[in-house]
This record gives C-alpha cells, structure tokens and sequence, in this order.
C-alpha cells in the first residue's frame, strides 16, 4: 500500500531543487543544528517589534476551520496554519487591514531576496482557496549596518519593507512586482511532489546542481564515491566538462581531452598528478613562496560562534565571538611550544590581550585559509575594540596562508581527492595524525558543543572544554606537519 504524505510548502521548494533533495528530506531526514547561536527565538524578536505579543495564535495541526475563526476572533494572527489539497503552510503574521490582510514574512537576514516572492505567491494561492484575500505582503529582516549599544534596540535592529533585494543586495522591485512575475501551476506541481514523495526508492542522477555553490548534504547518501580512484574525473575542480565524461566511461583525470581542460593553474596540477600516477610540485614556486616565511613561526587557528542578533556591545548583526585559539610557536632551533585560550560568554577583551601576549612580536603567523577566517575575526574586533586595533593589524599583516600554495596548484597529490582542506590535506603528510582518533573531528561539532558549555556541570565543562581545545591544537598542529611536509618534498625533489 502507498503511503500518503502531507505535504508542506517547504517540500514543494525542494522539488524545484533537485527530485533526490526532495525525497532524501522526507526518507533520510539528516537532522542539521542552525549555523546561528540564538540566545532567544528570533520570533520572539519579531514579535514584539510588530506588537504582536497579545495575538491569536495558530498550532501545527490547525484545520482551516481553526485557522479562520481565529482571523476572526483576532486583528492579528501569528503562526496561522492553511491546507490547500494536503499541502499545508504556515503564516508567519496575518493582519486585517482594509479590503482584506497583510502578511508579514520575517527573514533571519540582512538582505532577503527576490525570490522569496515565490512562496509569498504559492501562500497567496494557498490562502486565496481559503478565502483569505491578502492585499500587501511585507519582509522583515536585520539591518546589517546596526551597532548594539548596551541594550538590544529592535527598532533600529530591525527594518521592514515592501521591496526585497537584488543579486547586488540592494532593495530593488516591489513584493508586488517580483510576484506579478512568478507563473506556476500550483496544482501540478503539489501532485508532482506527492508522486515523488510516494515513490519506495528514487534512483540519483549526478547534475552539476549537486554541488553548486555548496555541496549538497545528501551527496554522500545519493553517491558512494569511496571505490573512486584518488584521481577520479569526478574530482577535477571547477571542470564544466567531467560529469557528461563520467557519464562517457571516463574515470581519471589525464583521460579527458585537453581540449575539455580550461586550464586553470590548480587543475594542470591535478592533470600531471593524475598522468604521471606521483605528486605535482612546482618547486621554483614553492620555494620562493617559502621565502617569505620568518621564525619564530606561529601557527595560529581560532574557533568561532556566529551570531544572527549581536549579544554584546559594539557588535553587528551576524557578528562572531571567538571563543577559542590554538597557537603552537616553533623557534629556529625547533622547539614547539602551544599555548591555548578557550572562555565562553563575552570574552572578547581577554581574547584580544591574551593573543597579544601569547603571539611573539616577530616572525611568521601561518594561518590556513586565513581572509575569510582569522583575519576577517581580527579585523572585526579590531572595529568592536578601537583601543587594540593598532596590535591587532599588526598581526594580521604578519599572516601567510598556508592554503595558498595547494589552492594555486603548486602541489597537488590525488590522494587530496579535489580537495585542499587541512583535513584532506594532513593525510597526505602524515600517516600517524589523524583527526579521525579526536571526539570532536571539526568544526561545525566544536561550535555545537560549544554552545551547550554554560548549561553543563562542572565536570562536564572540563570535558567539553578539553574535547574543543585538543581539536583546535590538532589543527595547529596539522599546520606545523603540512608546513614541513612542504619543505621536505621541495629538498627531496631538489
């Protein structure tokens, strides 16, 4: 017997994606933590800033029925729940204005885009059928420009508008335009994702939208590329041409026509790997590269939290606090001293003058993948703590990015598989260092167990507090092996 799913607006949204995507979300639901430490529910916020704290209320199972008496019990309903052929949706704010309702969208963002107009469109359907007119649609999202003070400000944290953002992030076309332009067959396409949803299994098909931008988080379920040779065709970076290859028996790198090879710097690296079955290096490159790095050398790595609402003074909406560094120093005649920082709450100061003391006044800081990471938190206390900012852009001037010489393809080996992550990358250097013998194994894991520290005992904190710092020493430590790897293979291929 088949097996009938209500379906939710967000399902309908994840057909558009990709058939697997939809599937995979019902069948094999892969529970993810938020990317956002929220010391309270955003809808809270919202709330109150609306004046919406005193309002009618809908629930998950809310009928229709419900739904309606309560729009007409109340002015205003947040939460309210509609169900238009098995396909359910939830309204975040209803609120009657003249000739019919105004709905709210609250979006936990700085620049909400234009197309978020499509489920403001398929809602409109949705609520039409119920008999709900809605006149004006609204978002309401973070103002990226505000600075906390010593109390939480909504008025100036939050902005509301009838326009949402372009692809350049700035606000552009009127709600009301970009849904003018949304043509869809809500019909067909609520009974396309049912059939999808009712299917006992669903047969994967690679497309380039599996790991566009960010890789999807059912790739490994939908493919096992573990028998895949390290110099799979399917790992080629940036190659527009290796999918339809694959597809054609390809299966290593130096197979593909050169014709079908942009020729990007790291994927001749990857090319002369895979048809010389040994490591690439560009020697000359490496070694001038190498120039530029002084002892006493420090390899440095924080551990961050990202939060959506700034929960401390001076910080901005999707701001991080650093809670954790990792500092491994190694003079000329090669001593390896660690030193280590992890507090929680507001310990922003004493991360900064702790840093400060800990790091030698000379020498090189490498930092893995550093401009999106170390540097942007350094320049962002910098901006919180004007009274630092002089030491704290002299440490960032004293950054080199370990990253950069396997991002620019001056050493690849294929047992990377693609990739140049220190975790992909360490392996290759060490045999007897392994993330994999840690109870924390990355990043994403030491933000979350972070977040539960104040809530623990003190046993308990010690545990948390020990598992964070070894995984954050583990990748200093990473740095110093690769950091040698390098200058090994340079003198062994001189």
């Amino acid at each position: 017997m088949v097996k009938s799913f209500m379906l939710h607006v967000s399902d309908l949204m994840r057909e558009m994606k990709c058939d697997c995507f939809c599937w995979n979300s019902v069948h094999n639901s892969i529970h993810q933590e938020s990317f956002y430490k929220m010391d309270c529910p955003f809808s809270n916020l919202w709330q109150i800033y609306l004046n919406a704290t005193n309002c009618g209320l809908g629930h998950s199972m809310d009928s229709n029925e419900q739904s309606l008496k309560l729009l007409e019990e109340n002015d205003v309903v947040c939460f309210a729940r509609f169900e238009y052929k098995e396909c359910r949706t939830k309204i975040p704010y209803l609120k009657k204005v003249e000739n019919g309702y105004m709905a709210v969208y609250p979006h936990l963002s700085a620049y909400p885009k234009e197309n978020e107009a499509l489920i403001m469109k398929i809602n409109e359907i949705i609520l039409s059928h119920c008999g709900i007119h809605v006149t004006q649609n609204r978002i309401l999202y973070l103002n990226k420009e505000y600075i906390r003070k010593e109390s939480l400000n909504l008025n100036e944290l939050l902005c509301i508008s009838d326009k949402l953002f372009n692809k350049r992030n700035h606000l552009s076309k009127t709600i009301a335009e970009c849904m003018d332009e949304v043509d869809i067959d809500l019909d067909r396409w609520i009974e396309r994702t049912k059939e999808i949803l009712n299917r006992t299994s669903i047969t994967p098909v690679r497309t380039k939208q599996c790991t566009a931008l960010r890789r999807c988080n059912y790739y490994p379920v939908c493919f096992d590329e573990s028998n895949e040779p390290d110099d799979s065709i399917l790992f080629f970076t940036t190659n527009q041409h290796k999918l339809d290859a694959y597809n054609r028996g390809i299966r290593h790198i130096h197979e593909l026509p050169l014709n079908q090879i942009e020729g990007f710097r790291l994927q001749y690296a990857q090319y002369m790997a895979s048809k010389t079955n040994k490591p690439f290096m560009d020697r000359a490159a490496l070694k001038v590269w190498m120039k530029q790095i002084q002892y006493p050398i420090s390899y440095l790595d924080f551990e961050w939290d990202t939060f959506a609402i700034p929960p401390y003074e001076n910080m901005k909406p999707f701001d991080v606090l650093c809670f954790q560094y990792s500092l491994h120093v190694e003079t000329q005649d090669g001593n390896l001293k660690h030193y280590n920082f992890f507090e929680s709450k507001d310990c922003r100061r004493h991360f900064i003058e702790q840093l400060i003391q800990d790091l030698p006044k000379t020498g090189t800081i490498l930092v893995y993948n550093m401009e999106g990471a170390e540097k942007l938190r350094l320049k962002q206390l910098a901006s919180q703590f004007e009274e630092y900012r002089e030491e704290l852009d002299s440490i960032c001037s004293r950054m080199v990015d370990l990253s950069k010489p396997f991002e620019a393809g001056l050493y690849y080996n294929s047992k990377m598989r693609g990739h140049y992550s220190l975790k992909s990358i360490l392996p290759v250097f060490s045999k007897d260092v392994s993330y994999l013998d840690l109870d924390i194994q990355n990043g994403l894991n030491a933000v979350f167990a972070y977040r539960t520290y104040d809530d623990k005992d003190e046993e308990e904190k010690k545990e948390v507090k020990k598992a964070i710092s070894t995984y954050c020493q583990m990748d200093t430590y990473a740095e110093y092996i690769v950091y040698h790897g390098l200058i090994e293979e340079v003198k062994n291929n001189a």
